[in-house]
């Protein structure tokens, strides 16, 4: 014990001797723990942390409706109360939820919220416990539609809006136009469902049509949006639970075929595999593994370059190591001595490394992506994190202070005490096998940091189907909302329309219900004369409901046919418009004009076709789509689009509209088609800045290694070099000697680094746009911006090299 306190006082004091030496090491593998830790956190804390405050989340399934090409589907309102209402062998309680926009008004004050429908039995399904009041009470107000307008508030809102006022149960708030008296309150620990969002108000299921009036989710099984989450009885295990679930939808098929005709079942996911979405796991897992072990690349080369610096320090006390081994001290206990400087380095550095975390995690807690919601990135650091940390930063410590220690513990004696030069053969052997590693390292991180910058710039080339986004400005709104019905919110919507076309700078506009490269995904099912589908082919199709001048304003190219026009409502013949793959798929080689498809209900004509274009995403396949009018498919929530050649001031002409035809209307999403294609382009960006910044550091790291490690072997070779200058050597031989030893060693790094990038490339292919994984700019361009930076860093020791004094390098040994 008093040896181990002396090694540690004796650590501190050699840190606080070299000031610049620990400032430099320190930060450096600071940077390579702290990045590691604040990774570690967002990774875990969107995807592995249990649900806050929900009790038992083993126990906890989520279940979805399974189609050809669609293996995880939402579930209608139907289908969820069936499965809640017939599965009880296997459930102790099943209920379901859907995010829902909300205008709420609280003491005249009025603003647009992400709230949640649920299933009266939400709450306890999770096990979560009320703050004050109460939940909703499953039997009871999860019957009668329209009878219970009743409230529960997030905890976070609560604080926020409310300043945690207890006396909020019993009031009466304003939802859509509706009166809703606050029951209960969530508390702190319970977030919600997911993750990553904090819902502000919850409202039971039995209040839809209060809520989200533009359909009666009770009376169409077919209308899939929720996610369902059954609970486990105990004893019961995901299989038992799924033959169940199967025996439950054998029963509906039955009872209700036309419904389930095409469905091949119910798929049940434990909920700590869903991650963000079943049908993400794959990308999500892809992405942060990338992520994951480029931040661990960052940290190892952080520890190469470290263990370079401590080589470095370590001849420069190679004569204190003779002089202790020649007074009596064992190898081991030098050996120890060192290691435990190198772990109290580690461990002051992880402090640094966990204040970097914190710093990281508190700013990712802040982010708001692109699109409306109640987001709310909770990834702050946690135990297990910070067990992570230490782990890592252990483990540093005995990876780069091992091979110094074993290097200084063997010494000459007698030529340490001296002062004289020995051993440089080994550990300049060990310093470039270090830095050959380093260079490789960091090739294969820059490299992989390049993809995702070209991936970045591929998705910015890629055609979305429309024209120019920048001059393209969208505006939502929901009358429905503001308690409108389908009558007047028709009006609203027409006079909006006439007045934003009347504006000099708009040269088209429309409106839509779903505008492509959002998360507003939705299918119908279609039946076409003569055409059978396939036992495995997919019978529902993406669409969008626009109204006349919506194709026109977006720029979407028209390819046979036309567009819609007003006459095309409810009362006359029906019409549908489709892209070229849909056409392709029902009519190959043949013209789609005038053909029928039966969807929504009707007969439609084809009476146009336009180009295909991206409609979920940027990299996705060729995708069937179809456009249905909104005069006979009405629908409250809508977009506006309007092509213009002024954006901002068309903008604030826009806004200005809306406040004149309802001054209390909600608008929300209010930016330019360029702005929101930011929600498709979120991923690439995340990924290449990220991965750039990491890059960056990478580049800089390699830099002060190489650079480093050719000081050092300067140093070392410093009577060698004087002799060949007494000899009669010029500077531009000694420049070319020392440069071309330096990036000999660059060289060997950045081969075996090229060859590690290829196959780190055919890892990331998945997640870059519109790029090959041997694209030739990244692998070439990068390895020669390393060779220059390499060669920079060697030169510098270089020229000090050619300028060595041979008398005082003489005398110097």
């Amino acid at each position: 014990m008093t040896e181990m306190l002396q090694d540690l006082k004796y650590g501190f004091r050699m840190l606080l001797k070299n000031p610049g030496f620990t400032f430099a090491a320190v930060t450096t593998l600071a940077l390579g723990i702290g990045l590691n830790a604040a990774t570690f956190s967002t990774v875990y804390g969107l995807l592995y942390r249990p649900l806050g405050g929900a009790e038992s989340p083993d126990e906890l399934v989520q279940m979805y409706r399974e189609w050809p090409d669609i293996p995880f589907g939402s579930n209608s309102l139907p289908h969820y109360i069936d499965l809640r209402d017939r599965t009880g062998d296997a459930f102790e309680s099943v209920t379901a939820w859907q995010f829902a926009q909300i205008g709420l008004t609280v003491d005249g004050e009025s603003e647009r919220l992400m709230g949640m429908l649920v299933g009266a039995n939400f709450f306890q399904t999770y096990g979560a416990t009320p703050a004050v009041g109460r939940f909703f009470i499953p039997g009871v107000e999860s019957e009668g539609i329209g009878a219970h307008p009743v409230a529960v508030l997030g905890y976070g809102y609560w604080q926020s809006r409310f300043g945690g006022d207890p006396s909020v149960v019993g009031r009466t708030v304003i939802a859509n136009g509706h009166p809703f008296e606050v029951v209960g309150v969530s508390s702190a620990e319970f977030r919600g469902p997911v993750s990553f969002a904090e819902p502000p108000i919850y409202v039971p299921f039995t209040m839809q049509l209060e809520i989200a009036p533009g359909s009666n989710w009770w009376e169409t099984r077919g209308s899939n949006m929720l996610t369902v989450v059954g609970r486990l009885r105990d004893g019961v295990e995901i299989a038992m639970a799924q033959q169940v679930v199967d025996a439950t939808v054998a029963q509906l098929a039955e009872q209700y075929p036309e419904d389930y005709e095409d469905q091949l079942g119910t798929r049940l996911v434990a909920q700590a595999d869903a991650g963000i979405h079943p049908s993400l796991r794959g990308a999500q897992m892809g992405m942060s593994g990338v992520i994951m072990g480029v931040v661990v690349l960052l940290l190892l080369i952080a520890c190469v370059n470290v263990a370079n610096l401590f080589l470095a320090r370590a001849r420069d006390r190679r004569r204190e190591m003779g002089v202790r081994l020649s007074i009596g001290a064992s190898r081991e206990r030098i050996i120890r001595q060192l290691l435990t400087e190198s772990l109290l380095f580690a461990l002051i550095s992880g402090g640094a490394g966990v204040l970097l975390a914190m710093f990281a995690t508190r700013a990712l807690s802040v982010f708001k992506p692109p699109v409306d919601g109640p987001w709310a990135f909770d990834v702050g650091l946690d135990p297990s994190v910070l067990l992570f940390t230490l782990l890592i930063t252990v483990s540093t410590g005995i990876l780069f202070g091992l091979a110094p220690a074993l290097q200084a513990a063997r010494p000459d004696t007698l030529a340490a005490i001296k002062g004289e030069s020995d051993g440089g053969g080994r550990r300049s052997r060990t310093s470039n096998v270090l830095v050959v590693g380093q260079m490789a390292l960091s090739l294969v991180l820059l490299i992989s940091s390049g993809l995702f910058l070209r991936g970045l710039q591929g998705a910015m080339q890629i055609d979305p189907g429309f024209d120019d986004p920048a001059r393209l400005m969208l505006l939502s709104t929901d009358p429905a909302l503001q308690g409108y019905d389908e009558v007047r919110s028709r009006e609203f919507q027409d006079r909006l329309l006439e007045r934003v076309r009347a504006i000099p700078e708009v040269s088209a506009a429309g409106l839509t219900d779903a505008m492509p490269l959002g998360f507003n995904s939705q299918d119908r099912g279609v039946s076409v004369p003569g055409y059978e589908f396939g036992e495995n082919e997919r019978s529902s199709f993406r669409f969008a409901t626009i109204t006349e001048g919506h194709l026109e304003a977006m720029g979407v190219a028209l390819l046979e046919g036309r567009a819609f026009r007003e006459t095309d409502d409810a009362n006359g013949p029906g019409v549908i418009i489709v892209n070229r793959k849909l056409a392709d798929r029902f009519w190959p080689g043949e013209p789609a004009l005038g053909r029928t498809i039966r969807a929504a209900g009707r007969d439609r004509e084809v009476i146009g076709v336009v180009e295909t274009g991206k409609y979920s995403s940027l990299n996705e396949a060729p995708t069937d789509f179809m456009y249905l009018p909104q005069r006979d498919d009405f629908r409250s929530s809508m977009s506006l689009t309007a092509r213009t050649t002024n954006p901002q001031v068309t903008l604030g002409a826009i806004r200005g509209i809306v406040r004149e035809l309802d001054p209390n209307m909600p608008m929300f999403d209010v930016r330019s088609m360029e702005d929101h294609m930011g929600v498709a382009l979120l991923p690439a960006r995340i990924g290449g800045w990220v991965l750039g910044i990491f890059g960056i550091l990478g580049l800089l790291l390699a830099a002060v290694g190489i650079y480093g490690v050719m000081a050092y072997s300067v140093a070392q070779r410093t009577r060698e070099l004087g002799v060949r200058v007494a000899l009669g050597a010029d500077r531009a031989s000694v420049v070319k000697l020392v440069l071309g030893e330096g990036m000999k060693l660059a060289m060997i790094g950045m081969a075996l680094g090229l060859l590690g990038a290829l196959g780190a490339g055919q890892l990331v292919k998945g997640f870059i746009y519109n790029v090959s994984p041997f694209d030739p700019v990244a692998l070439v361009g990068v390895p020669l911006t390393l060779a220059v930076v390499a060669g920079l860093a060697v030169w510098i020791p270089a020229r000090r090299a050619a300028g060595v004094d041979p008398i005082r390098a003489l005398k110097a040994e």
